[in-house]
């Protein structure tokens, strides 16, 4: 019985492998090929002779396309599809938005197929409309900060990213810092919106178009020049400790109280820790000069309000908008060769005004003129002590600029490294006439809306809703609070432990103190 089983099988075999080998003669007669032996060259020959020739240009082929000669295209009518940007994907297709009507629809197939045959290069020019560069990074935030990228909205924190067109809000009470990939520092005040509309990288400036919905901004570069010896309390109490660690003066403490004897620990302590505040300065001071080598491109920002916008080069200011109020703006300090301007509301009014004095300006509601402060408010007087001495803050933008900057500047010479690497395109010449196209278009625009926004304003106050169209004490009380009461417990036997803590320890209380 076994042996008929198995002379079975044989049989079955034997006819398999000869049906095999009459379809593989079959198709070989079928192709008028003339196969002698059935080795692994002859195959890959085989194949060669199969392959199709293809014909007329190829677009956004892979490179491998004309580079392999049996596929008998040339170089030249092959327009090869070029490395994404960083953040980009090969495919163009959004699957987060798409619609399946659409996807299905063969009109709405016919319209766009009819569209990229009249533009060869429409899969570049998308990728470069849709690409959102990187403006910057969240420093820190202490109380509650929204991103609205879109219609999408989500709560960022420290390291989160913002990208071009994204809206920045603060609730009250909420004081956010913003590291921009220039190395510029923006702190944005309590119940607040700023949208990051744009940043355009060339070799030697870097332009920045920002918008302020409403609230307090202030707009702070980079300073390249050596840090003075500052020995009073920080003011911006409120955004301390960072949970950039080797920034806060405890990791100094910590450095110091681990080298001292018990003696000099006492010492440090009736001293009112002078030696550790000037070990921060002192380590922030090294890394200007080093990171003085890599040449930062200059920052350069437009700041729109309703009501007016802020041309601003080298120079510190603050800047203050109610959407239907006046705005409020003042030159804080500036470096050599700074400029700062203001540019006023009105079809026909293209005056760009310079700012020379550091003194408080408004804005009217109107947005066609504007005047120095002659008498100044409280309010406006303590927004200054908000920002006076911020070293910690400091120290961490010279340790962010080595981490994150420094590798940008250096690609600026290699444009595809840049694109690349980091996502930027760079800009040439053009940039001065995108700035010039920006503040015109802008100045119409916003001269358009504020006659719309009277209307809006009295359609929410039929609602019941109440506008903010003053300044109030909203966007310093939880700052100046924190402030003094950090000066009551400055010396207190729990804030002198940091000193004595190990790394673990340290890291939890930055994490605990650093958020709120």
């Amino acid at each position: 019985m076994k042996k008929l089983i198995w002379s079975a099988f044989a049989v079955s075999l034997f006819s398999l492998s000869f049906t095999v080998c009459s379809q593989v003669e079959s198709v070989d007669d079928f192709l008028d090929l003339e196969v002698q032996t059935k080795g692994v060259d002859d195959f890959q020959d085989i194949e060669l002779e199969v392959l199709p020739e293809i014909k007329g240009p190829q677009r956004f082929s892979p490179r491998d396309l004309h580079e392999k000669v049996g596929w008998n295209v040339t170089e030249k009518e092959v327009e090869v599809d070029v490395e994404p940007l960083k953040g980009q994907g090969h495919s163009l297709i959004p699957w987060d938005t798409q619609d399946p009507e659409d996807w299905l629809s063969i009109d709405k197939w016919l319209v766009d197929r009819s569209l990229k045959d009249k533009s060869p290069d429409w899969k570049l020019r998308l990728r470069d409309d849709r690409q959102l560069e990187h403006v910057g990074k969240v420093l820190q935030c202490r109380g509650k900060c929204e991103v609205y990228r879109g219609v999408m909205k989500s709560s960022v924190q420290h390291l989160s990213r913002i990208n071009e067109g994204d809206e920045f809000r603060t609730e009250a009470d909420t004081v956010a810092w913003i590291y921009l990939m220039d190395g510029t520092l923006v702190r944005i005040g309590p119940s607040s919106a700023v949208s990051f509309q744009e940043i355009n990288w060339s070799k030697s400036e870097v332009f920045h178009l920002v918008r302020l919905h409403q609230g307090h901004l202030y707009w702070h570069p980079r300073d390249s020049k050596e840090f003075p010896l500052e020995l009073s309390p920080e003011t911006d109490a409120i955004s301390l400790p960072l949970l950039v660690r080797e920034a806060n003066q405890g990791w100094f403490e910590r450095l110091l109280f681990q080298r001292q004897s018990d003696f000099a620990r006492s010492q440090e302590t009736m001293k009112l820790e002078e030696t550790v505040i000037t070990d921060q300065i002192k380590k922030m001071n090294e890394l200007r000069v080093k990171n003085n080598a890599s040449q930062t491109p200059v920052a350069r920002v437009l700041v729109v309000a309703p009501n007016g916008s802020l041309v601003g080069k080298l120079a510190s200011f603050d800047f203050f908008h109610y959407p239907g109020g006046k705005s409020h703006f003042k030159k804080r300090n500036s470096l050599e060769g700074h400029e700062l301007s203001v540019q006023l509301r009105g079809y026909t009014s293209s005056e760009t005004l310079p700012i020379s004095e550091e003194a408080w300006y408004e804005i009217d509601i109107n947005g066609r003129t504007h005047a120095k402060v002659e008498s100044i408010t409280g309010a406006l007087e303590i927004t200054e002590l908000l920002t006076r001495r911020i070293k910690t803050l400091e120290l961490a933008r010279e340790l962010w600029l080595e981490k994150y900057t420094i590798p940008v500047v250096k690609s600026l010479e290699t444009p595809k490294d840049l694109a690349i690497k980091h996502g930027y395109s760079i800009w040439g010449s053009e940039l001065s006439r995108r700035f010039d196209f920006l503040a015109e278009y802008t100045r119409r625009m916003e001269t358009t809306n504020l006659k719309s926004m009277d209307n809006l304003l009295k359609k929410l106050e039929d609602n019941g809703e109440v506008a903010i169209k003053e300044m109030g004490d909203g966007h310093y009380q939880a700052t100046l609070n924190y402030y003094l009461k950090d000066l009551k417990q400055r010396y207190t036997n729990k804030h002198m432990q940091v000193r004595e803590m190990n790394d673990l320890q340290y890291y939890i209380w930055i994490l605990r103190h650093g958020k709120k």
